[in-house]
């Protein structure tokens, strides 16, 4: 069984939710054929991390496209030209950045016809298949893992906009984004993140074949190290700050909802970790009782002193594996609605939602101040992770869903 997978970012080391899922579905798919990856990212990247990409690759190729600053996720339009070039294709937004001669010279080179299968890590790197006449016969045997659903993340971002240009541009936007989505019905298959998700997608008719693939977190025997050793007033979120959403959940929890923490409890203390985080993010470093670390080798000292982890998400979509990452360390989350969507969590039990910014304030005091309460619910969604969201649930329903479409389970290798 050969496998040519395909991601927008090179899956190791996997730092940030979509590396990661990346990563599982790298090593999932090694155990079932030969392993082709495709992956955008720098020179040096590729170099580094080689020999552990090897391990579950046959080969493995690189696109590097000159107009990316970073290998991470959606980047923007650098000109007006550029603009105006994209409103005569009418070509979506998601596409700015990867409709790119470099990444089509990679899938040449991958000679993706002597594959059996075909895997895309989101719709933008499905595009090569959908839209390109060449491998449009391929289709049948292209799987599209969609992870965020982005046409419900406009749709919500739209609903809270006032009548704009802005407003406008995104309404042109969503109907183009759509009509993109509606030439996944020839796919083989797709994959979603949350049932939520699945839903939408059979209810729309975006693809014939949809199948609820959850994203997880490799508990690998950890074991609790007990939340209530964390007495400092240590709040931490952590998340990739070149996706907007992250942004605007940062400058949301440190501008609503922090003073109001503060205030109570003096010596708190939020930490806020990412790559590529904007100007407007590092400012709050000089702000009383804010860090900002940006980029770190490892989470784990960081989870070993925070008290609790926020995620104060306010738009966007998929599910959040850093409630997921957080859980396995058994740190209490709290999160907004959004930030928790998808996910089979209980407010009050395994993790404490709010809204409404006196509400988030006001869950995150009172976590604070009673070490019974941390442990109680950091404790209860450590167990849930190991019980719905480690990667063996990951592998099972791979081995599920890929034996319905067609017999690639591991015996087929």
């Amino acid at each position: 069984m050969k496998i040519l997978l395909i991601t927008p970012s090179v899956p190791y080391p996997p730092h940030t939710g979509g590396q990661l899922r990346s990563w599982y579905l790298l090593r999932d798919l090694a155990k079932r054929g030969s392993v082709t990856l495709i992956s955008i990212g720098k020179p040096d990247q590729y170099e580094r991390y080689m020999s552990e990409l090897e391990k579950y690759c046959h080969q493995v190729l690189l696109a590097d496209p000159k107009k990316f600053e970073s290998n991470e996720n959606v980047g923007r339009l650098s000109s007006m030209k550029q603009r105006l070039m994209k409103l005569v294709r009418l070509q979506p937004w998601l596409l700015d950045d990867f409709v790119d001669p470099e990444i089509l010279r990679q899938i040449e080179l991958a000679k993706p016809e002597e594959h059996d299968l075909i895997v895309c890590r989101f719709t933008i790197m499905a595009y090569y298949f959908l839209s390109h006449k060449r491998f449009k016969p391929l289709l049948d045997r292209v799987i599209v893992d969609i992870d965020d659903v982005s046409p419900v993340v406009l749709e919500r971002k739209i609903g809270a906009m006032k009548l704009s240009y802005r407003k406008l541009r995104s309404l042109l936007d969503l109907f183009l984004l759509k009509k993109y989505y509606s030439k996944l019905r020839k796919a083989r298959a797709c994959f979603v993140v949350s049932e939520k998700d699945k839903n939408y997608v059979v209810q729309n008719r975006i693809c014939t074949n949809t199948f609820m693939i959850p994203n997880v977190f490799e508990v690998n025997g950890r074991t609790l190290t007990g939340t209530s050793q964390a007495e400092n007033p240590e709040i931490l979120f952590c998340g990739m700050m070149s996706y907007p959403p992250n942004q605007d959940a940062v400058l949301f929890f440190s501008g609503k909802i922090f003073p109001e923490i503060k205030a109570a409890i003096p010596n708190a203390h939020l930490t806020v970790i990412g790559k590529h985080m904007p100007e407007k993010i590092m400012k709050l470093d000089s702000q009383a009782g804010i860090s900002v670390a940006g980029y770190v080798p490892s989470m784990e000292p960081y989870y070993e002193k925070a008290a609790l982890v926020v995620v104060p998400i306010l738009n966007g979509g998929g599910t959040r594996i850093k409630i997921l990452e957080a859980m396995a360390y058994g740190k209490p989350v709290v999160s907004t609605s959004i930030g928790a969507e998808g996910l089979e969590v209980t407010d009050g039990k395994d993790i404490l939602i709010a809204d409404d910014p006196n509400d988030f304030a006001k869950k995150c005091i009172d976590l604070l101040k009673d070490s019974n309460a941390r442990n109680r619910i950091g404790s209860n969604g450590y167990q849930l992770v190991k019980e719905k969201y480690d990667l063996n649930v990951f592998h099972q329903k791979m081995e599920e869903v890929l034996e319905f479409l067609g017999g690639v389970s591991h015996a087929s290798r």
